[in-house]
């Protein structure tokens, strides 16, 4: 009881947190901002919206792919098609409720496949492990590739310096920071391993590299690896593809995309279904690229609208497609 109170405690605040996010980004517009808004997205070629979010749902479809080889892993072989239905019922669930779409998914394929919750838990946990190393790998790649770029961000707002020598000294003063805090963490978990709080760090740091470790242990741990990349990959794509929308974003780079999948997810993280966050994100990626604000904020708003949208279409025809599906396979099983 207190779990769930706790919980739907965590989804208000979060709701409310993005809700109030909408609200200072709008009341801080001018009306010329609104305008250049308004403009923008009466321009929008929305044409190209349809190819981009195409290759957003091939990246779910590829996860279904990838979670089948988990089940496969612990002896379970689920129809593709079951698979599938299940991931789209996933996302429309983390819509309406925090973990509801990952409870939702593990209960779908109990249902129709007669695979237990707590097996199909245990890969959704693996899999979640995988996108966390994801994550922070796309994280140092972006550091080493895209340093300029972020590097002018901080100039700009937080060192106020224009001196090219500062800022190579700033990328060796973060990496030696980000040793030292390494080392630092290690130490007290070595020296604290005895109080509660760093077991239970410890146990999730274990946890997470266990999780990596059983990913090499597949019969198929190289096709894992493949997917895994792929839906990353359709990730940026879809960013991509969007740019080509508008005018302003036809032109930014593939890596402009990748650095926007990744403050993008962390957006969706923060606020429940990324509200209000996510196009603040978008907008503060973007113009790191030298794109207007408002015109970022605008494309933040398109892509997060339009791909809601799809995502609970996709999902409630999902919801229906499993049941009929499943039910006419036992009718015609039950004939023969």
């Amino acid at each position: 009881m207190r779990k769930t109170l706790v919980n739907i405690l965590k989804f208000i605040l979060s709701l409310g947190l993005g809700v109030m996010l909408v609200w200072l980004a709008l009341r801080n517009l001018s009306p010329q901002d609104i305008e250049k808004m308004q403009d923008a997205f009466v321009r929008t070629n929305y044409y190209w919206l349809v190819p981009g979010l195409a290759v957003g749902m091939l990246s779910n479809v590829i996860r279904a792919y990838r979670w089948r080889l988990l089940l496969n892993a612990i002896g379970y072989n689920p129809k593709i098609g079951n698979t599938i239905y299940a991931v789209m019922v996933m996302y429309l669930g983390n819509l309406v409720f925090p973990r509801l779409g990952e409870v939702s998914r593990c209960a779908l394929l109990a249902r129709y496949e007669n695979i237990p919750i707590q097996k199909s838990i245990g890969t959704m946990i693996t899999e979640r492990i995988v996108d966390v190393i994801s994550m922070l790998l796309i994280g140092v790649y972006l550091f080493f590739a895209e340093y300029d770029v972020l590097s002018n961000f901080f100039e700009q707002t937080i060192f106020k310096s224009k001196s090219h020598s500062d800022t190579s000294m700033l990328k060796w003063v973060i990496m030696l920071l980000g040793l030292f805090l390494a080392i630092a963490v290690w130490f007290l978990l070595k020296r604290f391993k005895s109080h509660a709080f760093v077991r239970s760090v410890i146990e999730k740091i274990e946890g997470l590299l266990e999780g990596a470790k059983s990913i090499f242990k597949l019969k198929n741990a190289w096709l894992f690896i493949f997917y895994s990349i792929m839906v990353w990959l359709c990730y940026t794509l879809m960013i991509y593809i969007c740019y080509q929308a508008l005018v302003e974003t036809s032109n930014a780079s593939f890596n402009s995309a990748l650095t926007l999948v990744f403050f993008g997810g962390i957006a969706f993280i923060a606020t429940q279904g990324g509200i209000g966050s996510y196009p603040l994100a978008v907008q503060a990626v973007l113009v790191l690229y030298g794109i207007a604000g408002v015109i970022g904020y605008t494309f933040g708003w398109i892509v997060w609208g339009v791909q809601t949208v799809l995502v609970i279409a996709v999902g409630l025809l999902s919801l229906v497609l499993i049941s009929v599906t499943n039910k006419a396979t036992a009718q015609s099983e039950y004939k023969q």
